[in-house]
């Protein structure tokens, strides 16, 4: 017996039992009980529906003390992170199931619900970029031309690194990319299947050069969505080399990913064949999977289809990873990225796509940008996509 939510191992804990554990706190609540009494063994925790003991012994007519109501929500996410080691993320869950079985019980919850999340949320964001600048910042390189990390080998020889990845590029060998930004290939390094992505320097330009490098930022990236459990692709180690205190070029490693593809080869192989509502049910997946990244305080600034993998062939069943970290950035989802977006994923969409499934798509974002139901947004969409293929074409014939 313990005080509070028992002390468990982690995998005792299925995701669901913290929306589970939500309602069940408010229903105790309600019901006159405090957090801090309940009593459990491991084999009460493990049943479903969860039953909380000891049986509640109040005025279910009367309001907790919030204060004290807080501080007992404080005592098992506090609880939970030091002994079963939950992350911020199921802790939300928990939280907002609270919160919304006590805004059913009275109104007079709701302004206290949507503060309480609203500052975890927060808090929540915070944390994230903190851990994505610590992921940055280390280590520091200006006092060596050439620094790396590899997580495998953490020791590992900076320059003997560089040799390697040097070696598999030169055998010009698995080509996934060729761009003057990036050539990505696929090969084997220190027994691992890897992808091997090289970075040119940074631009000159004053707001680019001094910005860590490309590779580095993919790293932290990857670190981050798998700090926060969202599919991404696993990031191994990066290197960078600099020439008197300049980036000249830097490399990112990552673990190969099987039986993937890109979303657009799986649009355009599978949307043909997909009924009305499940190409409603696939706009509400991707249009999820971009607000998931909001909630996180995350942004993709290059959304392409091109850097959206998925696995899997019914629309429920899909999987989404992230790719091209790079650009990956922290901060809020501002109108401005949104409408960025809409024209990147515009673009990139295959043709046999209706407008009537584009505009669709832009207005399931109402709920965040109120301007999303007007038509001018998609009329402003179709003619930077359409200037931006012009630009492209141009680039290509060498203008």
């Amino acid at each position: 017996m313990s005080s509070g939510f028992p002390v468990l191992p982690p995998i005792c804990l299925p995701v669901h039992f913290y929306r589970e554990a939500g309602r069940a706190c408010a229903h105790y609540v309600q019901n006159g009980g405090r957090l801090r009494d309940i009593r459990m063994d491991e084999n009460q925790l493990l049943h479903s529906p969860l039953q909380l003991t000891p049986p509640p012994h109040g005025d279910r007519s009367v309001f907790p003390v919030r204060k004290e109501l807080e501080e007992d929500l404080d005592m098992i996410e506090d609880s939970w992170s030091e002994h079963l080691r939950s992350s911020p993320r199921l802790c939300l869950r928990f939280l907002f199931a609270f919160c919304q079985a006590m805004e059913r019980q009275s109104s007079g919850w709701k302004n206290w619900a949507r503060i309480r999340l609203r500052e975890k949320q927060v808090h929540h964001r915070q944390h994230i970029q903190q851990r994505y600048q610590e992921y940055l910042t280390q280590p520091n390189h200006r006092t060596q031309s050439v620094i790396a990390h590899w997580d495998p080998q953490p020791g590992i020889d900076a320059k003997g690194l560089k040799d390697l990845l040097e070696e598999r590029l030169n055998q010009s060998m698995g080509t996934l990319s060729l761009s003057q930004r990036a050539v990505v290939i696929q090969s084997e390094l220190l027994g691992q299947n890897v992808i091997i992505k090289r970075y040119a320097a940074n631009p000159q330009s004053w707001k680019r050069k001094w910005e860590h490098s490309r590779a580095r930022r993919a790293w932290a990236a990857a670190n981050i969505l798998e700090d926060i459990g969202l599919p991404a692709i696993q990031g191994l180690g990066w290197l960078e080399i600099y020439q008197q205190g300049k980036l000249q070029e830097s490399y990112f490693i990552s673990r190969q990913l099987t039986e993937m593809e890109t979303l657009r080869t799986w649009l355009r192989r599978e949307f043909p064949h997909l009924s009305a509502s499940e190409r409603n049910r696939f706009r509400h997946r991707l249009r999820s999977e971009i607000l998931r990244l909001q909630d996180h305080g995350l942004r993709h600034v290059d959304l392409k289809l091109s850097n959206l993998l998925i696995k899997g062939r019914e629309v429920e069943d899909l999987v989404f990873y992230w790719i091209d970290l790079e650009d990956l950035r922290v901060g809020p989802y501002s109108r401005r990225t949104f409408v960025r977006n809409l024209y990147q994923l515009n673009g990139s969409l295959p043709r046999n796509i209706p407008r009537q499934d584009r505009v669709a798509f832009a207005r399931g974002f109402r709920n965040q940008f109120a301007f999303a139901n007007s038509p001018k947004l998609m009329n402003y969409v179709q003619r930077k996509t359409r200037k931006r293929h012009q630009d492209e074409l141009k680039r290509l014939q060498g203008a």
